[in-house]
């Protein structure tokens, strides 16, 4: 993260706002992963939004099927579902620069910024709500916070399953 958007934590504050519809980029996609050092084991690219079962559920049954795509994993065989994307890597739900599925975006989508990491715990990724002009209570990024660990969780047992298959 560059110095002007890097997170900042003093006295259960946060230097952090989601910017919503002022955002430069409502829609934070395409993403490309965190670092060029950073390979997923099914080479699977960054910019797929991958759905837990509970997001597939609400898209699809919200009348967006359209917005659904199936993939297998390359190296596990698995079935998973993910976020239909233009050929730029943009997510089909975004039109106009503004979500379509607001409502009932994605658990991915709900996390951003923020992402757990097995060596460093709780990180963020480079956005421009983390600014010292903003500052909130951390317990009002709860809702991210409990969107990552979802994700998290999700591949967690994405792969302990995967290994009981075999």
């Amino acid at each position: 993260m560059n110095k002007k958007n890097s997170v900042k934590i003093k006295d259960g504050m946060i230097n952090f706002s989601c910017r919503m519809h002022l955002c430069q980029s409502s829609c934070c996609g395409p993403f490309a992963g965190i670092t060029s050092n950073l390979t997923s084991i099914d080479e699977r690219p960054f910019e797929e939004i991958v759905l837990t079962d509970e997001d597939y559920n609400k898209i699809y049954s919200s009348g967006h099927a359209e917005l659904i795509e199936e993939a297998v994993s390359e190296h596990m065989g698995k079935k998973y579902y993910k976020m239909a994307l233009e050929k730029d890597g943009t997510c089909k739900a975004l039109c106009n620069g503004l979500c379509t599925i607001n409502d009932i975006k994605p658990t991915l989508c709900k996390a951003f910024p923020f992402y757990f990491d097995m060596f460093s715990g709780l990180c963020a990724i480079d956005c421009e709500g983390f600014s010292d002009d903003y500052w909130t209570e951390i317990e009002n990024c709860q809702y991210a916070l409990d969107a990552a660990k979802k994700m998290y969780e999700f591949w967690l047992k994405f792969y302990t399953k995967a290994e009981s298959d075999n």
